[in-house]
């Protein structure tokens, strides 16, 4: 499992102390990457039987952030583009992962996707960056 930081500790993804966290477990695949299982409930629907794209959104950014936790790196999302292929239904199991990509002058490139069997249907990209002190 990531390791999580203190500051991290009451995450609305990952967190087992926050009772409305979505209570996603990442596991570290390799040194630049995470993977991880959820199952959308009817809590989690915008539209009628539909995952709700903010959750989805949740998801990947969670993701990404715990790779970069996993290599000793506490960022910040700077930018997030989110791509939905297709829709995901109430009920389907999800498999989540995220990979670091690089890192350029400070700026960390991560990738991410959401996918149900062997189709993706949302797929991510973004940049993270170290706050300032």
């Amino acid at each position: 499992m990531c390791e999580t930081l203190t500051s991290h500790h009451y995450c609305a993804v990952c967190s087992k102390g926050n009772p409305y966290s979505l209570g996603v477990e990442y596991q570290t695949q390799d040194k630049n990457s995470v993977v991880a299982s959820f199952i959308v409930n009817e809590h989690h629907q915008g539209y009628s039987g539909l995952l709700h794209g903010g959750i989805a959104t949740c998801l990947v950014d969670g993701a990404m952030t715990h790779c970069l936790l996993a290599n000793g790196v506490k960022a910040l999302t700077a930018q997030l583009e989110m791509r939905f292929h297709a829709p995901i239904k109430v009920s389907e199991e999800l498999r989540v992962t995220a990979s670091i990509v690089k890192e350029t002058r400070g700026i960390f490139h991560l990738v991410a996707c959401l996918e149900v069997g062997d189709e993706t249907r949302v797929s991510a990209t973004a940049k993270f960056v170290r706050p300032k002190p």
